[in-house]
């Protein structure tokens, strides 16, 4: 029984993700999201009677928090605060959708009047009659105009004059910049304020074709293709459970027909009672389920208008757009990643039967047989990236001493890359924690309460480091070229691998002695936990542990079975990687493309492998007898490997990736 929903998801058309019908001004949210603007102005009139009632609203999609901007005193203000989406409005007109844009003058004024242009200077809409005014202003008569057909006929004069590529914290403001400690595109203002601490904020004007090649349009288009098709698989999954209601409905009314002859009066009560209950759980489950489909299309429509715009711009836009709207949209593609793993997490397949008693000892009462429904679940597997053509070769280690005043002894358990020409290092032996320039000299170092062991970035300027004794972890903030200590927290279990999955959250892993198990969790910046997994037992020992770049894959190397196990971030094992020439697996990292490396500390190897486990080469030449960390160089495009050799513990090895 399909649904005129699905025939509206055939639509290749953009589609607001509320109405489900095309475009009419398309407003754009802070989070990228974008919906009709009768659509957006009426969810929000539907938080409260008042705007002063409504300091903030969330995203219908992606639940994002968007806060009313200062001095609005009434939806429609805050709504014209909303740029319109020009790509959105562009493709919407390609494809003969009826799209109406507002004068923006007289809607000011809570006047309705058709835009017939468009001022570039400006970046506003007008009917006819303020166009005249406009062109015979003295400060705005040598002002560029557009007409609204030109502009909504042709994707490249859409976003030759878009607002989508201002800054959304800063109106008025063009994105200039690109600041890498943050991964974020920000304005002029912006580098004053949240970026003046950063050491990589970058101008797009020169950077942007060289930022582009870190993010491949392609793949990203690609990858929303993909969640397309698992959304698709849903609804057909509610679709087939929708129709096994009605049949299997059919088929119990039968069965109940055919014990009726044999029951004769005593059936006909529990004929109605049946029926009553089937009724109740087809509806019901009908409706929870094309419920569940409309939620779907609406996220549906949002990740194809995702993919439209991005197709569009990297099309027709320049390096800076299109490298902006892909950085966005990679975002955007986390969000929907998640949102749809929550939906698998529980579709089931639904089977509705009839329940018998065999020995009917309850004739009479009307108990001899109810409805049952049966559920199946389907653990479907959700590929996101899909694997790269071409994988970096590993090339062959050059050796680099570590230069500084150090004592004889060192272990180097970790090391991380803060900036392009910074290193921070973890000395065990010492409880040391070094800062290096890009010579790996010695500029100022910090010591530990605890023996250390592993290190991440935690944020732009701020590191955190796992002390494996003490069940603690240690926030150090580096500023100047000094290492300070900020902050301290305390874990429930002692904590060897660490890594950042964001939002202020952390991961780690370790060894949970009390019941002789290994575990990984996940806890927030005040050491809470907020999932727990453990797996085999003392002789799985593990030692570090790296996310992969979406943050739904868990690595986790195991120097006490020799292997490497990845996991879902639901704690799910996805696969074991245990090759005979593989000892004492320790260090692991992964480049921009996701593929891992883990280094073999007792076999002196590192391995190259797929993200799903495939081995794509095995790197054995210049490497120290006992390699131990690895890291990422992401801005140089090179590995990073220290060693545990009883004859020079001091040095580091870099591995290019050809």
């Amino acid at each position: 029984m399909a649904t005129s929903d699905t025939a509206t998801c055939a639509d290749e058309s953009p589609i607001c993700p509320i109405c489900l019908g095309a475009f009419n001004i398309p407003r754009q949210l802070t989070c990228m999201h974008c919906f009709c603007e009768h659509c957006i102005k009426s969810y929000i009139k539907s938080k409260a009677s008042k705007v002063d009632d409504v300091d903030k609203i969330e995203c219908p999609v992606c639940q994002t928090v968007v806060r009313r901007p200062q001095r609005v005193t009434s939806v429609e203000s805050w709504i014209s605060r909303l740029p319109v989406h020009s790509v959105l409005l562009s493709i919407s007109s390609e494809s003969k959708v009826n799209v109406i844009r507002r004068c923006d003058a007289c809607q000011s004024r809570d006047v309705m009047k058709s835009a017939e242009s468009y001022c570039v200077d400006c970046e506003e809409a007008m009917c006819i009659d303020c166009k005249v005014v406009h062109q015979h202003q003295k400060a705005t008569k040598t002002h560029s105009i557009v007409c609204m057909e030109e502009l909504a006929r042709s994707p490249k004069i859409a976003l030759k004059y878009a607002t989508a590529f201002n800054c959304p914290e800063h109106d008025g403001e063009d994105i200039k910049f690109y600041c890498r400690n943050h991964r974020l595109a920000c304005c002029v203002v912006c580098c004053g304020t949240s970026h003046k601490n950063c050491e990589s904020v970058l101008d797009l004007k020169t950077e942007a074709s060289t930022l582009l090649k870190e993010e491949d349009p392609g793949v990203i288009i690609e990858s929303l293709k993909t969640l397309e098709t698992h959304l698709n698989k849903f609804t057909e999954i509610n679709n087939e459970n929708i129709n096994n209601l009605e049949c299997q409905m059919n088929v119990v009314s039968a069965a109940i027909r055919d014990l009726r002859k044999k029951l004769n009066d005593a059936l006909d009560e529990f004929e109605q009672k049946i029926k009553m209950d089937g009724k109740l759980i087809y509806k019901g489950d009908m409706i929870q389920k094309q419920e569940e489909n409309h939620a779907c299309l609406s996220l549906l429509n949002s990740i194809r208008n995702s993919r439209a715009v991005l197709e569009v711009v990297n099309q027709n836009g320049n390096t800076i757009q299109k490298f902006l709207v892909t950085d966005k949209t990679k975002w955007q593609l986390t969000s929907y990643s998640e949102l749809i793993h929550e939906k698998f997490e529980k579709i089931s397949k639904i089977t509705l039967q009839l329940d018998v008693d065999p020995v009917l000892q309850s004739l009479m009462e009307g108990k001899f047989a109810k409805l049952v429904t049966n559920s199946e679940y389907k653990n479907f597997p959700l590929t996101i990236w899909k694997k790269p053509t071409k994988h970096w070769p590993l090339l062959a280690a050059a050796v680099y001493e570590v230069k500084g005043p150090y004592e004889e002894s060192q272990r180097y358990t970790d090391l991380v890359c803060l900036t392009e020409d910074q290193v921070m290092l973890i000395d065990d032996y010492n409880n040391r924690c070094c800062l290096l320039d890009s010579s790996f000299c010695n500029i100022s170092s910090y010591t530990l309460p605890d023996k250390p062991w592993s290190i991440r970035i935690f944020a732009a300027g701020e590191v955190v480091v796992s002390l494996r004794n003490k069940n603690q972890i240690q926030f150090l903030v580096v500023k100047d070229n000094t290492i300070r200590p900020t902050r301290m927290i305390q874990t429930r279990l002692p904590c060897w691998g660490i890594d950042v999955v964001g939002k202020g959250s952390i991961v780690v892993s370790g060894p949970n002695t009390a019941i002789k198990k290994c575990y990984w969790s996940v806890i927030n910046d005040r050491g809470e936990e907020t999932s727990y997994h453990e797996y085999g037992d003392r002789a799985w020992t593990n030692s570090y542990i790296a996310l992969n770049a979406l943050k739904t894959r868990v690595y986790i190397s195991s120097w006490g079975t020799d292997s490497l196990l990845c996991f879902d971030i639901l704690g799910s094992l996805l696969f074991v990687y245990n090759p005979c020439n593989l000892k004492g697996s320790f260090g692991i990292t992964l480049d921009m493309d996701d593929y891992v490396y883990v280094v073999g500390r007792n076999s002196k190897n590192i391995h190259q492998l797929s993200p799903d486990g495939a081995v794509l080469q095995i790197l054995t030449d210049g490497l120290p007898q006992f390699p131990v960390a690895i890291t990422y160089n992401r801005s140089k495009n090179q590995l990073l490997l220290t060693n545990q050799s009883s004859l020079n513990r001091k040095i580091i090895n870099v591995i290019k990736l050809g």
